[in-house]
């Protein structure tokens, strides 16, 4: 009997000893699986972070591309109109020399049948009728009359020829000049050519930019996740800058004059490539590039700058914490601290900042905060 016991306890220390290793062994594997899933989980992450901070940069090179084509377009846009306004003096320039020598030219047509009249009656009288007139003086001082009348007729008729000649010459200048103001003239038209095709290549470049990230949906959110904070600061700058005083008082004229078709509407709107919901802080209205937009009322410029995804941006203190801004503009025709009346023109229209064609986003801030700006100015579209 105890030799059955002694044998039991030793095959169940054998069943153990021998089983230790296989235990250690699947042990040691599963650690070394751990330790590979937990390697490969840091290499993921690591290259997430890699990732997103590359996609942080290519969000901040978007709107720096965005924003240095918008500066690239408005230098173009007005060296544009530098050289249109000198072909524009140029042509008034042109139209003076030319009325100039057709006046010179009348001038000399009536000189030279006037030249003619003469010549044909000294060629009717003959040399002799000099003589002759002289010859017939009856007395000293009759004589002495005509000598001084025939001494006018001659420099008369000196003087018509001085005169024929310096009427040659002015015709001759001025055909000069006319041609020399022409060729400037076709010049110019080539260089405004030029720049109007530099303006349409900037414009180019940066709708195929706008183009591509559209494409790239999380790219998109990050720029439109970013007119919204840029939203947020506005409102912060104005509370700033706003004056303490009672509203001016009237209704709001319409922004745009003659143009009243809006494209997107005030509030949250479901956006056509995201198809999510997202707040629209104002109301966008359909303008072409360069049209002019006015003041809603009279007030103070408290901001007039390149403002992120809002492009070339106005904003008009109007008294009474109630504020309205203009965005996307192609050009400013005031500057901070310019005191506007109601219809006065502000800037021109366009589509600088986070626009893929050329509107007016028009606000609404009541101190600060956006709010619908459909019933302060609905009744003066």
């Amino acid at each position: 009997m105890r030799f059955y016991k002694i044998l039991a306890v030793v095959l169940v220390l054998a069943l153990i000893f021998s089983a230790v290793p296989v235990f250690g062994q699947k042990y040691s594997d599963d650690l070394s699986d751990l330790q590979k899933r937990l390697e490969e989980n840091n290499r993921k992450i690591q290259l997430t972070k890699t990732q997103q901070a590359a996609k942080q940069k290519e969000s901040k090179n978007v709107s720096k591309q965005i924003q240095e084509l918008d500066s690239k377009l408005e230098i173009a846009e007005k060296n544009l109109e530098v050289v249109e306004n000198q072909l524009c003096e140029l042509e008034g320039k042109i139209a003076i020399t030319q009325r100039e020598l057709d006046r010179a030219i009348e001038e000399a047509e009536a000189q030279r049948e006037l030249l003619h009249k003469r010549v044909r009656v000294m060629y009717q009288n003959g040399s002799t009728s000099y003589l002759a007139v002289l010859l017939d003086a009856t007395s000293f001082s009759d004589f002495i009359s005509r000598l001084d009348l025939m001494r006018k007729i001659i420099n008369y008729d000196v003087n018509l020829l001085k005169e024929r000649i310096t009427y040659k010459d002015i015709i001759d200048s001025k055909k000069q000049q006319l041609e020399m103001e022409q060729q400037q003239k076709e010049e110019l038209k080539n260089e405004i050519v030029q720049k109007k095709e530099e303006v349409e290549l900037t414009k180019e470049e940066k709708e195929k930019i706008l183009k591509d990230l559209n494409m790239d949906i999380k790219e998109l959110e990050r720029q439109l996740d970013k007119l919204l904070e840029d939203s947020a600061n506005i409102q912060k700058e104005i509370v700033k800058l706003q004056s303490s005083g009672d509203y001016i008082g009237g209704e709001m004229a319409w922004p745009s004059p003659g143009y009243t078709r809006i494209t997107s509407p005030y509030g949250n709107r479901v956006h056509p490539i995201l198809k999510t919901k997202r707040m629209h802080t104002g109301v966008d209205i359909a303008v072409p590039s360069g049209s002019d937009i006015v003041a809603a009322n009279a007030g103070k410029v408290i901001l007039a700058k390149y403002y992120g995804g809002y492009g070339n941006t106005v904003i008009i203190d109007h008294g009474g914490k109630i504020s309205t801004l203009y965005a996307h503009n192609s050009k400013f025709l005031v500057k901070e601290g310019d005191i506007v009346a109601r219809g006065d023109v502000i800037a021109k229209s366009g589509s600088t900042g986070l626009s893929t064609g050329p509107h007016l986003h028009f606000e609404v801030r009541i101190n600060g905060n956006h709010t619908d700006p459909m019933p302060y100015i609905t009744k003066k579209k």
